[in-house]
């Protein structure tokens, strides 16, 4: 198991830095690092995340962290390096779900002897589901620590319950003072409520486990009771055990709150009820006997009691009623909570495919349910039947339920389902009386053998099988794409505290006093960014997120990635920041701005769950059409407007720069599948991309066919998207997109449906002209021309930008006409050139004024030493404007110190008579006022095109050459 886990250890170390999968692992070790600096201490309250307010760890900083911080200690001999640490908490999940084998043999040995423990550990060894996904190396999450105590936490109540059924101790001997007839079972059961206790001292979520217990001990001591046995001595083990839990509990409680996320009251309280209620159901027991009362009438008068007090709860306190509910359903109700929260992380979604499970676990999962109609037939007819192979019953019942409704709980069900696998087994060798001591007839050799095949067989036969898993394990490209940018915005960003030339300090490992709202200081500040990347930027950037992983900012970073316009999303931000502390700068990748999911896909889905500025669904920004005759695999997502108009779309693929249509139609029919389900397929003529020499031929097409809209392909939109004037492009990553095969199968889909395929790469490279799409092992080769339109601008993987106050150019030209600014600038990062355009509208007066948000001189006077930001994207020309019909051109330059607003003079131009061609204007080959196009050559109004010639002043060109995409 060790083995497999860790045998591709070194895809995670990239140029000697430890890389996670996933998010979480991220956060847990900077908790692991501040237990190393703090030991034994955990991080009580961390500033640097959710900016402006901060947060508490919650589930972070626990048991798991001290533990393996304390060993990063030992290691590295109580100095240990951060790569040392970092090398400690990437083997742990290994280790500790190579651990998780020990409490399963143990338990599956009390049910089903030696022979079913090792058979048990063997199902765990090759199964390949979520308990071996989240115990690879890397993957440093708390779910493997949670699978390695439940495990533990249920083995030793079932040691609990049978010493308690072995000793059967009464009340009496408590008053008696008994102390050597009740030692082993108080002791075995008080063990049990600390392996609990550390069970939830690592997850406070683990009530679910207090739940599953609560209901054993209310179906089993009701049991004992109409079997005419007594309840007492598994009452007495429930008190004790939760007793224990209450008392430990009561000692980490960090808030007065009822909560499962956080050491709140919930934890107290649930396992107080429960040894209350252990307690109670023991009395009631003695009275109805005392009383002479028909056993039969003991569960109709525990329901009634658990009925009244549900009713009490729910009449005095309606709040505390519907959390419990919303929890239960949540957890266990088979489907997803429509929370945006649970709707937006997929180990919170419920089981899509229960096939998966098969897939997982292969015959082993039906001979689990095998195994549960044993002990079920075992406890109606054998009234001697042991409490511990009915609690693994309820275990299973309760783990395959959360399974089902959310898939994260799945990584628990491999232990009852091998554990139930090996009752199964047991009973039917069982039947052959099969002894390996005491000699064997041929037909028991093949009955065994039939049994192993089965069982094994399918799990070594799976798709992937365990040690593929083990073999393909990699941290993924995405944490290198952030990476890159993350090192980035270390080094070339000021340090939180240092922006703006603030000389305050917020310490990265400090201790801080738990609040509600921290009060940042000057010169500190935050990163938006989706919430999926706020530990990643707390880690690896060592600045501060608006939102993370916790969910917490969601909402925030919903509304300003979707904002409609700049002022909205200015407003998000003003809404937040602190008056010495503000949001400056924006994170974006890929995933955020695409709109193709999948387990590696985009994230473009998510935000408008969390949008809360109005009503809107991710139906709102995009829509599929589809081939009929594959639905699934083949179709492409068309974009609306509002797409387009999104903040993160101006970002990533605008850059700020304003954007222009193209003569492009999105065309489709409605039509329905076999089974009746409506879609959009491609039309009649088969050509859902439909390129035009005009605007004007685009929109006389839609106006006569109702299944068809302007733009909406690629990166180009149906109408005009203006630039932005306080958002910049600043750093990237140096790995591209195209390195994604999820992000490449999107730029297939749209270049197919257009027609224009790529075509595969000759000897694994592609020629000139041509981009490289990654597809896994395969590349395929795309035209410069259909790339450049699905997306004009380098697609970086993670994209930097800072929020400035932008500079001022203001200038006079012929009353009401309209000015165009362009810049030519380049990102030193990935050598990518792209130009930023943007218009201003001139007064009756003959003045006209606009904010631009690149500067083009004095870089070097305003650096991270200065407490500014260290561009990379930088400009290599001067600001060119000229009015729309070309008359009058005229450059100037933008120092950097008016963009970040220690410059308050306006850069002045003059558009009121025609400039003669020696200056700049009409014959000059910088890209002017075209906003997407490159080699023009006469500046023209255009605004779209490639090689323009004669302007017409409409925004396309009524001569310019046909789009990339050719009119078959």
């Amino acid at each position: 198991m060790m083995l497999n886990r860790a045998q591709n250890y070194s895809a995670y170390i990239v140029d000697g830095e430890v890389i996670f999968s996933g998010t979480d692992p991220w956060y847990h070790y900077r908790s692991t690092m501040y237990v190393v600096q703090n030991w034994p201490a955990t991080m009580p309250f961390d500033p640097w995340t959710n900016f402006p307010y901060g947060t508490r760890s919650g589930q972070f900083g626990t048991l798991m962290d001290q533990v393996f911080g304390t060993i990063a200690l030992i290691v590295g001999l109580g100095d240990p390096s951060a790569e040392t640490v970092g090398m400690v908490v990437l083997f742990a999940p290994v280790v500790m779900g190579a651990l998780a084998a020990i409490p399963l043999y143990v338990l599956a040995r009390r049910l089903a002897g030696r022979i079913g423990g090792v058979t048990a550990i063997a199902i765990l060894a090759l199964s390949s589901g979520l308990f071996l996904q989240r115990s690879i190396v890397g993957v440093y999450d708390h779910q493997v620590a949670e699978a390695l105590l439940q495990v533990t936490s249920v083995l030793a109540v079932m040691v609990a319950l049978s010493v308690a059924e072995r000793d059967k101790p009464v009340y009496e001997q408590f008053l008696d003072r008994d102390v050597a007839g009740v030692r082993e079972t108080v002791g075995y059961a008080a063990l049990a409520g600390l392996v609990i206790s550390m069970y939830l001292w690592t997850w406070p979520p683990a009530v679910l486990l207090l739940g599953i217990l609560g209901a054993f001990f209310l179906l089993w001591l009701t049991i004992e009771v109409l079997r005419g046995k007594s309840p007492e001595h598994a009452a007495i083990t429930g008190v004790v055990m939760m007793g224990t839990v209450t008392v430990l509990q009561l000692a980490v409680v960090q808030q007065l709150t009822i909560s499962a996320t956080d050491h709140t009251l919930l934890q107290v309280g649930l396992a107080l009820a429960i040894a209350v209620g252990c307690g109670f159901m023991a009395w009631l027991a003695r009275y109805v006997e005392a009383e002479g009362y028909d056993r039969t009438l003991y569960p109709a008068i525990v329901g009634g009691i658990l009925a009244v007090l549900a009713i009490f709860t729910a009449v005095i306190t309606p709040d505390l009623f519907s959390y419990f509910v919303d929890q239960v359903l949540r957890v266990l109700g088979f489907t997803a909570s429509p929370s945006a929260t649970v709707r937006s992380v997929g180990e919170a979604q419920p089981l899509s495919d229960p096939g998966d499970l098969f897939d997982y676990y292969g015959m082993a999962l039906f001979a689990a349910i095998m195994g549960v109609l044993v002990v079920l037939f075992r406890q109606f007819t054998d009234k001697d039947a042991s409490a511990e192979t009915f609690l693994v019953v309820v275990w299973w019942a309760f783990i395959m339920a959360a399974s089902f409704t959310q898939v994260r709980f799945g990584v628990y069900l491999v232990f009852p389902v091998a554990a139930l696998t090996v009752v199964a087994i047991d009973y039917v060798i069982g039947l052959t009386d099969f002894s390996i001591e005491g000699g064997f007839e041929p037909y028991q050799v093949l009955t065994v053998g039939a049994v192993v095949l089965v069982i094994f067989g399918t799990l070594l036969l799976a798709a992937p099988t365990a040690w593929a898993l083990g073999s393909n394990a990699g941290p993924g490209a995405e944490p290198a794409g952030w990476t890159e940018s993350m090192d980035w915005m270390e080094e070339n960003s000021p340090e939180e505290g240092a922006y703006g030339g603030g000389n305050q300090s917020l310490e990265y490992y400090g201790t801080y006093q738990d609040r509600q709202d921290f009060d940042y200081s000057e010169g500190e500040y935050g990163v938006m960014s989706w919430w999926d990347y706020g530990h990643i930027i707390t880690v690896q950037g060592e600045r501060i997120p608006n939102a993370n992983p916790f969910q917490q900012g969601a909402t925030t970073a919903a509304n300003f990635l979707l904002a409609p316009n700049e002022t909205q999303a200015n407003d998000v931000l003003e809404g937040v920041d602190e008056d010495d502390a503000q949001t400056r700068y924006v994170a974006v990748d890929w995933k955020m701005a695409n709109t193709y999911g999948g387990p590696n896909g985009g994230k473009f889905f998510a935000p408008p769950r969390f949008y809360d500025v109005s009503n809107v669904s991710a139906d709102e920004y995009y829509g599929s059409i589809r081939n009929p005759g594959n639905p699934a695999d083949q179709y492409f997502n068309y974009r609306t407007q509002d797409y387009y108009d999104s903040m993160v779309v101006r970002l990533y693929q605008y850059h700020g720069s304003a954007k222009a249509p193209q003569p492009y139609v999105v065309d489709w029919q409605q039509t329905r599948l076999e089974n009746g389900v409506p879609i959009r397929a491609p039309p009649e003529d088969g050509r859902p991309i439909k390129p035009f020499r005009t605007m004007a031929q685009a929109q006389n097409y839609t106006e006569t066919d109702g299944t068809s809209q302007v733009g909406g392909f690629g990166a180009q939109p149906g109408e005009r998207v203006p630039a932005l004037e306080n958002y910049r492009y600043v750093g990237s990553s140096e790995r591209s997109a195209y390195t994604s095969s999820s992000y490449s199968q999107g730029q297939y889909f749209e270049s197919a449906f257009a027609g224009r395929p790529p075509s595969a790469a000759t000897d694994g490279t592609c020629g000139g002209n041509t981009t490289a799409l990654s597809f896994g092992s395969q590349t395929l080769c795309l035209d410069d021309r259909i790339a450049d339109t699905l997306s004009p601008n380098n697609p970086a993987w993670t994209k930097i930008f800072e929020r400035v106050p932008g500079g001022t150019i203001e200038g006079t030209a012929p009353a009401n006409s309209t000015v165009s600014a362009s810049v030519q600038l380049r990102n030193n990062v990935t050598g990518e050139s792209f130009t930023y355009r943007q218009r201003a509208q001139v007064g009756s007066d003959g003045t006209f004024e606009m904010t631009v948000p690149y500067s083009t001189t004095g870089y070097d006077e305003w650096g991270v030493d200065e407490g500014y930001t260290n561009v990379s994207v930088r400009s290599q020309t001067p600001y060119v404007l000229q009015t729309l019909d070309g008359s009058a051109a005229a450059t100037t330059q933008v120092s950097e110190g008016q963009v970040i607003g220690q410059n308050d003079t306006a850069s002045t131009v003059d558009l009121s008579v025609t400039p003669d061609n020696g200056e700049t204007g009409t014959n000059e080959t910088t890209p002017d006022t075209g906003e997407t196009g490159t080699s023009e050559t006469t500046p023209d109004t255009g605004e779209t095109g490639t090689n323009e010639t004669t302007p017409d002043g409409a925004g396309t060109d009524t001569n310019e050459s046909a789009p990339a995409i050719a009119t078959p």
